[in-house]
Protein backbone atom coordinates (compact mmCIF):
# COMPACT_ATOMS: atom_id res chain seq x y z
CA UNK A 1 0.00 0.00 0.00
CA UNK A 2 1.02 3.68 -1.01
CA UNK A 3 0.98 5.89 2.33
CA UNK A 4 1.73 8.68 0.87
CA UNK A 5 -1.46 8.39 -1.46
CA UNK A 6 -3.39 6.59 1.14
CA UNK A 7 -2.59 9.74 3.47
CA UNK A 8 -3.65 12.12 0.80
CA UNK A 9 -7.23 10.34 -0.23
CA UNK A 10 -7.91 10.61 3.63
CA UNK A 11 -6.98 14.12 3.94
CA UNK A 12 -9.33 14.82 0.34
CA UNK A 13 -12.42 13.52 2.52
CA UNK A 14 -12.28 9.77 0.34
CA UNK A 15 -12.04 7.06 2.89
CA UNK A 16 -13.70 4.54 1.28
CA UNK A 17 -11.43 4.82 -1.74
CA UNK A 18 -8.64 4.68 1.01
CA UNK A 19 -9.63 1.73 2.34
CA UNK A 20 -9.96 0.51 -1.39
CA UNK A 21 -6.83 1.05 -1.45
CA UNK A 22 -5.75 -0.45 1.78
CA UNK A 23 -7.69 -3.99 0.72
CA UNK A 24 -6.90 -3.70 -2.85
CA UNK A 25 -7.36 -7.27 -4.55
CA UNK A 26 -7.31 -9.05 -1.14
CA UNK A 27 -11.53 -8.16 -0.54
CA UNK A 28 -12.67 -11.18 0.13
CA UNK A 29 -10.25 -12.32 2.88
CA UNK A 30 -12.12 -13.49 6.12
CA UNK A 31 -10.32 -10.67 8.09
CA UNK A 32 -10.11 -7.73 5.53
CA UNK A 33 -11.01 -4.63 6.88
CA UNK A 34 -14.38 -2.91 7.01
CA UNK A 35 -12.65 0.12 8.30
CA UNK A 36 -10.08 1.76 10.16
CA UNK A 37 -8.88 5.17 12.53
CA UNK A 38 -5.71 6.98 12.12
CA UNK A 39 -3.19 6.91 14.90
CA UNK A 40 -2.64 10.50 16.55
CA UNK A 41 1.25 9.81 17.47
CA UNK A 42 2.10 8.15 14.46
CA UNK A 43 -0.28 9.41 12.10
CA UNK A 44 -0.66 5.60 10.48
CA UNK A 45 -3.94 3.63 9.67
CA UNK A 46 -5.28 1.66 12.38
CA UNK A 47 -7.51 -1.13 10.34
CA UNK A 48 -10.45 -3.20 12.23
CA UNK A 49 -13.12 -6.13 11.11
CA UNK A 50 -15.90 -5.03 12.91
CA UNK A 51 -14.83 -3.76 16.68
CA UNK A 52 -11.18 -6.28 16.16
CA UNK A 53 -8.35 -5.02 14.88
CA UNK A 54 -6.42 -6.69 12.07
CA UNK A 55 -3.01 -6.38 10.32
CA UNK A 56 -1.40 -8.11 7.58
CA UNK A 57 1.22 -10.88 8.14
CA UNK A 58 4.79 -11.50 6.68
CA UNK A 59 3.00 -12.77 3.30
CA UNK A 60 0.55 -9.97 3.24
CA UNK A 61 -2.53 -12.08 4.19
CA UNK A 62 -5.57 -10.27 6.81
CA UNK A 63 -4.88 -11.47 10.10
CA UNK A 64 -6.04 -10.65 13.88
CA UNK A 65 -4.04 -8.32 15.29
CA UNK A 66 -1.85 -9.10 18.21
CA UNK A 67 -2.68 -7.60 21.60
CA UNK A 68 0.37 -5.15 22.34
CA UNK A 69 -1.39 -4.16 25.70
CA UNK A 70 0.42 -5.91 28.65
Amino acid sequence: MDQTLFISLCKAGKFREALGLAVHGREHEKYAPSRFSMDKKTRLPIFYRGNKRVETDATGEWQLGKNTKP
